[in-house]
């Protein structure tokens, strides 16, 4: 800084901006000015991890009877940890960054299986850092490994609801968008463990809660820098375990002790289970229709609760005779009912839209009695309330679709409701584009697809299979005449390329 007479705030800056310039990534480093505070700060944390890896033996155990702290020591380590690394403190990105380059996260890791006197205190203190760590970052969701540990620890403490509920918490958050921590929890018994937190606690809204939220953390494709997910077979596992019963039965507790954050909690677990024929007809015949209608009208003013019983009916949509007795058992009217009264909520829109495009598809009678109940209107209140999100335009245009498609008659209503400028504005979306083309060709008129340079933002033409010869490289035709081609271009071997 002297030799440039540069201050010391002009200096970070030019240093940031060399760097960048050279495609160099910045977002774990802390590029603030270096203070006596900041240095203190940053001592504190080490020592703190410090602390707690001497109380690690060379084998990962950790027994408090052999270490050189005592238990407050410890506690307060952990809580330096959590604060430091919580968002709303500053650098927290640093601190957990740290956890990685330092193997800190190793030591928590380790500290999961704390025996001694006070070890059940310290334990609890420590899953609940894990988890304040894993849910922030991704970088610590990867390097987190010790789902077979706590399968054994939810074994171990079954009848301990503040322990159970804490792990059960933990699975949620270092599963979630890591397909890699989903496979090792699965494959280590852990749809069992869950399975027997709900059958131990079944009167917990915490534990019942967590297990939910766990289910739908597994059983959800999230990971998307992989190319498969085991969500599918983890489903299917939870329903031979008999999770079906169990979930209908969270969702009976929480509706009679008026409990609706548990009742969204079971019914976004129920929704991703119906990911088959078999799942969805078995949910039905436990009774789910009528539960999630009563549930959905009891509590029609809460958007959370609207937006789960709704997705619940989407899903089970997929069978033709059960979305059919949705048009007719009350459920119909009762899901636009909560689409009229929660026009604001996206989730709402979207799972609202999505139900209605599958009940029309291939059933002209339910589109019959989706006009009936004015559904319609509704369809396109939702689209108009939310013009600008992409998955709520995709589905509108599906319904408008799959309405009009066997159902012509329909066509002069949904122009009086200005369906035609909702579709064309539909279609400035990449995401919706075709769909919304579909809608408008089924209802007569002249479309075209306008598509846009993503760098430019210049109108490119599209071009229609057909309209012009293909142009082929001649190169790669095929030939009789290989053998005379290869002696053609034949070249020294002095001239060869050597690996």
């Amino acid at each position: 800084m002297e030799d440039f007479e540069m201050a010391p705030d002009e200096a970070v800056q030019d240093a940031i901006k060399q760097f960048k310039s050279q495609g160099v990534t910045l977002d774990n480093l802390d590029l603030s000015v270096p203070t006596d505070e900041a240095r203190a700060a940053r001592s504190a944390f080490l020592d703190s991890t410090s602390l707690l890896d001497s109380c690690v033996s060379s084998d990962g155990s950790v027994d408090l009877s052999k270490s050189n702290h005592t238990k407050d020591a410890i506690l307060a380590a952990l809580k330096l940890v959590s604060e430091y690394c919580a968002p709303e403190f500053e650098n927290c990105k640093i601190y957990r960054s740290l956890l990685v380059t330092n193997a800190a996260i190793y030591t928590l890791m380790n500290f999961l299986g704390v025996e001694g006197e006070g070890s059940d205190e310290i334990l609890l203190a420590n899953i609940r850092t894990l988890r304040i760590l894993t849910k922030e970052s991704m970088e610590l969701r990867d390097a987190f490994i010790a789902h077979e540990r706590v399968n054994k620890l939810l074994s171990k403490h079954l009848d301990n609801e503040e322990l159970t509920g804490a792990l059960l918490a933990l699975i949620k958050v270092s599963c979630k968008n890591v397909e890699n921590n989903k496979g090792y929890f699965m494959k280590s018994g852990g749809a069992k463990k869950v399975m027997a937190a709900v059958a131990a606690h079944p009167e917990s809204a915490v534990v019942l809660g967590e297990a939910c939220f766990c289910i739908n953390t597994l059983c959800k494709f999230d990971d998307f820098r992989k190319e498969m997910s085991s969500a599918h077979e983890n489903a299917k596992e939870f329903n031979l375990l008999g999770i079906v019963p169990a979930l209908l039965k969270v969702t009976d507790f929480s509706i009679a002790i008026e409990h609706t954050k548990l009742a969204v909690a079971a019914m976004n677990a129920t929704r991703v289970l119906a990911v088959n024929d078999e799942i969805v007809q078995s949910l039905v015949a436990c009774g789910l229709l009528d539960r999630t209608q009563s549930s959905l009208a009891k509590h029609i003013h809460d958007p959370q609760l609207a937006a789960a019983a709704i997705g619940v009916y989407r899903n089970v949509c997929g069978n033709d005779e059960i979305k059919s007795t949705l048009c007719t058992n009350g459920s119909l009217e009762v899901m636009l009912e909560a689409m009229r009264k929660h026009t604001g909520s996206p989730m709402v829109a979207e799972h609202g839209c999505g139900t209605l495009a599958a009940m029309a598809l291939r059933k002209p009678e339910n589109v019959t009695h989706i006009f009936t109940c004015d559904g319609a209107a509704a369809l396109l209140l939702a689209m108009r309330h939310h013009p600008k999100n992409v998955t709520v335009q995709r589905q509108g245009c599906l319904a408008v679709r799959n309405i009009i498609a066997r159902n012509p008659e329909f066509k002069e209503a949904l122009l009086e409701l200005g369906v035609e400028k909702i579709l064309k504005d539909a279609g400035q979306f990449q995401g919706a584009v075709d769909e919304a083309y579909a809608g408008l060709r089924d209802l007569g008129f002249e479309a075209s697809v306008t598509k846009f340079d993503a760098d430019t933002g210049a109108v490119v033409k599209t071009q229609m299979f057909g309209e012009s010869k293909a142009n082929f490289n001649k190169s790669n035709l095929a030939s009789n005449d290989i053998d005379a081609r290869v002696d053609e271009n034949a070249k020294p071997a002095n001239e060869c390329v050597r690996f």
